[in-house]
C-alpha cells in the first residue's frame, strides 16, 4: 500500500428523500497510486461528485473505507480527519468558490490560514505569501496578483482556485469538473495546468468529468455507471 496516495474499498451511499432511497455508489473500490493522474469518466448524477467528496473526506460513506497516503481516514476522529483533510487534500470544483472580497493571493491563502492559530499565522503568513506568489507566477497570473475574482476571467478564477487547492502542498488533489464552467478551449488549457503539475511536481491527481476527451489525457482512466466503477 505504500505507493498508494489513495486507496478506496467498497464504497456505498445512500441518500434518503422523504420515502424514497437512492443507492448511489454500490461498493466502489478505487486505487490511485502516488504520482498518477486517474480519472473517473460518468454521466451527469451517476454519482462522479459523491465518490470525491468520500475520498476527500468531505462526507462519510455508509458503508467501506478510505485510505491516504497509508493512513486508514476513516477510522480517525473528526478533529484529526479535519486536519488530514485540510493540510493533505486539495480541492478544486466547478464553481470556483473564490471569496469575491479578498483578491487572488488572500484566496491561495485561505487554506493555510483556516490551519493556523493567530500565533502561528504570524509565523507562517511571510512564507506561505511568497509561496502563493510563485505558484500564481507559474499559473502565469503575476499580472493579476492584487485583482479580486470579479476582474478574472472563467479560467484565470480556475487557475487561482487551483493554486489555493496547491497551497499547503497536498498529498491528493482531487478536482470536481473543473472544465465544466468553462468553454472547451479555455477547459483544455486547465486541464493542460494540471497535467503540468502531475508531470513535473508529481503531483497526485484523481478527477472527475463526464468528459471523454478530456479524460484521455490522464495516465489512468475509471468509469462509473450504475454505482460501480469499472476500468
Amino acid at each position: 500500500m505504500n505507493d498508494l496516495a489513495i486507496k478506496a474499498q467498497g464504497l456505498t451511499k445512500s441518500y434518503h428523500m422523504g420515502s424514497s432511497t437512492l443507492r448511489v455508489l454500490r461498493g466502489v473500490d478505487v486505487q490511485v497510486r502516488k504520482g498518477e493522474f486517474a480519472v473517473v469518466v460518468g454521466a451527469s448524477g451517476s454519482g462522479k461528485s459523491t465518490l470525491l467528496h468520500l475520498v476527500g473526506l468531505l462526507d462519510k460513506p455508509d458503508a467501506g473505507s478510505v485510505w491516504l497516503d497509508g493512513i486508514d481516514a476513516s477510522k480517525l476522529p473528526a478533529a484529526k480527519r479535519n486536519r488530514v483533510r485540510c493540510r493533505d487534500v486539495g480541492f478544486v470544483f466547478q464553481f470556483y468558490h473564490l471569496v469575491p472580497e479578498l483578491d487572488i493571493i488572500e484566496n491561495v491563502l485561505l487554506p493555510v490560514k483556516v490551519d493556523s492559530s493567530v500565533l502561528a499565522w504570524s509565523r507562517r503568513r511571510g512564507p506561505a505569501r511568497k509561496q502563493a506568489v510563485e505558484i500564481l507566477e507559474s499559473l502565469n497570473l503575476s499580472h493579476r496578483l492584487g485583482h479580486r475574482p470579479r476582474e478574472l476571467s472563467g479560467g484565470e478564477r480556475q487557475r487561482v482556485a487551483i493554486a489555493r487547492a496547491l497551497i499547503n502542498n497536498p498529498k491528493v488533489l482531487l478536482a470536481d469538473e473543473p472544465t465544466g464552467n468553462l468553454d472547451s478551449v479555455t477547459g483544455k488549457q486547465i486541464i493542460s495546468v494540471l497535467r503540468s503539475f502531475n508531470q513535473q511536481r508529481g503531483q497526485t491527481i484523481l478527477m472527475v468529468t463526464h468528459d471523454n476527451n478530456l479524460a484521455q489525457q490522464a495516465d489512468t482512466v475509471f468509469r462509473l455507471a450504475d454505482g460501480r466503477l469499472g476500468g
